[in-house]
């Protein structure tokens, strides 16, 4: 690449803030850890912050069999947990398409779907555990409801609907036998599968990203000063962090805002989440044909695209000359160079703004500062099962939480985190 064209790339990069100088590390931690506080003391912030109430440890009752049942913008899972010997046993899994992803949905058929499956699973549950990805606000008595739902989702008359009062309904209408509840976040489960899994670590965050984004942790609950007299054990927390705002929103993320759901919510997320990156890639490409940074050929071919999704971008990075539809676009070396810097910006901008947030976290919590004693940091969702990504969030962990944080961390992943850590918060409880 000679370097006027160089030159022209990294302006293209920098107007869609993906240059280092438009990245800084401090400063977007800054901003992540100002809005964390401002929620936790009650002032208006775009990230909410939610105790839970629940346990961060507890006993792992053995042969005590936890119907659990794990929900996301796609589907609902099921499977009866039972621990053996520190072992998590499943049995009876099952699944089903979440109601509200291809048609809009009301409450009820959430509710209904939730019910139908967890059924089978009653007569011989000790408990029954839900864990969501969508933020949820909990009463403080072991319920909570939903603020919100993705915007790949349509549910209808859930405002105000605790979560367990209407499955509860739901039993009680189908002659069920009811074992006692437990409602929580999908970050949360993954940091009490790394507690259950992984044990002996300092301290745990549990991270969730790929269609979205969240982070858990331990704190106190008196933290929260805008609910006086909150009790202040330690207490799971998590963060409603795809809400956030306090982001460099860059020239395509404005046009790609504008003609998706909620324009000017969700702003993070939509930087981060698995189910924009591809459409970030693309619509960088369009600005890079505009400014004439592409050979004719690929430029109609990227202009005839409607839509493009990560996996066919992460195709043809691991193969830029024969990976896929990509790679046919990009016929010429001079555009599979182009195409290839652009893919790596893009990637490694969301992985700067997770490591961002997740510096806040830590920094929040006052972990990391002892090298025998390191933050366990428990990851799950799609981000990290794909390759490329997982080298790029690795390689940002270590340049900018390692190297340049000086804080001690670990990375961590578990089989069957959603369901050992659902079925640990439910015994924890009891």
């Amino acid at each position: 690449m000679n370097a006027a064209v160089q030159q022209q790339l990294t302006n293209l990069l920098r107007a869609n803030s993906m240059t280092p100088d438009t990245l800084d590390g401090s400063t977007l931690t800054q901003l992540f850890l100002s809005q964390m506080r401002i929620s936790l003391y009650g002032g208006v912030a775009s990230i909410p912050m939610f105790p839970t109430f629940l346990p961060p440890f507890g006993t792992l009752t053995e042969n005590k069999p936890i119907a659990v049942a794990e929900l996301d913008d796609q589907e609902i899972r099921v499977s009866l947990v039972t621990f053996s010997h520190g072992e998590a046993h499943f049995s009876d899994q099952d699944r089903f398409p979440i109601p509200g992803r291809e048609y809009p949905a009301p409450w009820e058929d959430l509710i209904y779907a939730i019910g139908e499956l967890t059924q089978p699973l009653l007569d011989r549950a000790q408990g029954l555990a839900l864990c969501l990805p969508f933020p949820v606000v909990y009463d403080g008595k072991g319920d909570g409801t939903i603020s919100r739902f993705p915007g790949s989702m349509t549910i209808h008359g859930f405002s105000e609907k605790p979560v367990l009062a209407s499955l509860r309904e739901e039993l009680q209408s189908r002659g069920c036998p009811i074992p006692p509840m437990t409602l929580i976040n999908e970050s949360d489960a993954v940091l009490l599968a790394a507690g259950v899994q992984n044990p002996g670590q300092g301290r745990y965050l549990g991270v969730t990203w790929g269609s979205s984004i969240d982070v858990g942790f331990v704190a106190p609950g008196s933290i929260v000063l805008r609910w006086p007299g909150i009790p202040g054990d330690l207490t799971l927390f998590t963060g409603g962090f795809s809400q956030a705002q306090c982001v460099p929103f860059g020239l395509v993320d404005y046009s790609k805002d504008r003609d998706c759901y909620a324009p000017g919510l969700d702003l993070y997320l939509k930087m981060v989440s698995t189910d924009y990156l591809g459409e970030i890639f693309r619509l960088v490409m369009i600005k890079a044909a505009e400014r004439k940074l592409l050979s004719f050929g690929c430029s109609r071919d990227i202009l005839s695209l409607t839509q493009l999704d990560l996996e066919t971008v992460l195709q043809f990075m691991a193969d830029p000359q024969a990976g896929g539809t990509l790679a046919h676009f990009c016929r010429e070396p001079e555009d599979r160079e182009v195409a290839l810097v652009v893919a790596q910006a893009a990637l490694e901008r969301a992985a700067r703004l997770v490591c961002a947030n997740l510096a806040a976290v830590i920094q929040f919590i006052g972990g990391g500062r002892d090298a025998n004693a390191p933050v366990c940091l428990s990851l799950q969702g799609s981000a990290f099962s794909a390759p490329p990504l997982m080298a790029i969030f690795e390689a940002q962990v270590q340049a900018y939480l390692r190297d340049t944080l000086g804080l001690h961390v670990t990375l961590w992943q578990g089989d069957n985190a959603l369901p050992v850590g659902t079925a640990a918060a439910a015994l924890y409880r009891t």
